[in-house]
């Protein structure tokens, strides 16, 4: 199983919404979200850069009509125990922020583009839920 988490609040392209990370740098660089809620989202943040690695930006990339293209999107595993919890405070503390944030479960993430041992970057297909529904 799959999970990850969407934000309606920007599409990365059209028909696949953000997930977790871009909102929250958003909002925690916000000077009007309130303090409080900044410095728990950059708790969070500085959290999973020491504890996920970041996929290399050629992990994103699909060759596509002789054009490359950043259309692989993350997920966590079921091997992200540790960081799955984390994962959820975000996903809390951008509801206080007034971002919307939905988990989504699958078994069939696409086209795998990149492994690690907490998640992949999966190019989606068909039967991917991408968007807020």
């Amino acid at each position: 199983m799959y999970v990850r988490f969407i934000t309606p609040w920007w599409e990365v392209r059209r028909g696949v919404h953000y997930g977790l990370f871009g909102p929250a740098y958003e909002c925690a660089h916000d000077a009007d979200v309130p303090f409080v809620l900044r410095e728990a989202l950059w708790a969070e943040i500085e959290w999973f850069e020491a504890n996920l690695p970041v996929p290399e930006r050629r992990s994103f990339l699909v060759k596509s009509r002789r054009r490359f293209r950043a259309d692989g999107i993350c997920w966590f595993t079921d091997a992200a125990h540790e960081r799955s919890p984390r994962a959820f405070a975000v996903a809390a503390l951008l509801r206080d922020c007034g971002v919307p944030v939905a988990k989504v479960a699958t078994h069939r993430p696409g086209q795998v583009l990149y492994r690690d041992a907490w998640q992949i970057v999966a190019k989606p297909d068909e039967a991917t839920p991408t968007t807020w529904h």
